[in-house]
């Protein structure tokens, strides 16, 4: 949703000078958006288990942003999953971008060069439905907040934020990737599932 931070702030390596205002990808403040339709749900292969274990990942684009996207993801035995396959119930999201069973991601500006990916730092997630290929996937979204993430994937401290009040995402799970496993783990992608948000 496209926004700017228009505070100046004291520039720390110049005092009394400001700093430009922080141009950030996501609206502040995005209001509960009801129902959205998936772009993606797909369930995909966990790297290394050969099928054995599956991530899922339910996108959907913001109301009046086709470049605003938000994604669910969902990890077996891993976070929130810890020694059990997804399921439905109510979860908190987990909070390390880079090992999460619980994950929901944002995306900002997509495919501008100003693009900024989020990642949610409180909040939770009610998975209503779940399954394996043809299967419906739904989740709510309650109370997300974002913090947006550099180049690697990591937190950043001063980095711009965002929060989400609700969202409901709901679609027809397509499973990708056959039996095979590969890519990467836990948080990061795996199958031949593109690890990017709404991809």
């Amino acid at each position: 949703m496209g926004g700017a931070d228009d505070n100046m702030q004291p520039d720390p390596g110049m005092p009394g000078m400001p700093v430009p205002p922080k141009t950030c990808a996501l609206a502040m403040t995005t209001a509960d958006t009801g129902p959205l339709t998936a772009i993606k749900a797909q369930m995909c292969n966990v790297s290394g288990s050969m099928g054995a274990l599956h991530w899922y990942r339910l996108s959907a684009s913001l109301p009046g942003q086709t470049t605003d996207v938000i994604q669910v993801e969902l990890y077996d035995k891993v976070g929130a999953f810890a020694g059990v396959a997804v399921h439905t119930g109510s979860f908190p999201i987990d909070t390390d971008p880079h090992s999460c069973g619980v994950c929901v991601r944002a995306l900002g500006d997509k495919g501008a060069t100003g693009a900024k990916e989020y990642f949610a730092s409180g909040g939770t997630v009610n998975v209503t439905q779940v399954g394996g290929n043809g299967a419906a996937i739904a989740a709510t979204l309650s109370n997300i907040t974002f913090t947006e993430l550099d180049t690697s994937r990591n937190v950043m401290s001063n980095g711009c934020t965002a929060v989400l009040t609700g969202a409901q995402i709901s679609g027809t799970v397509m499973q990708v990737g056959g039996t095979g496993g590969g890519g990467g783990g836990g948080g990061g992608g795996g199958g031949m599932c593109s690890p990017l948000v709404g991809e």
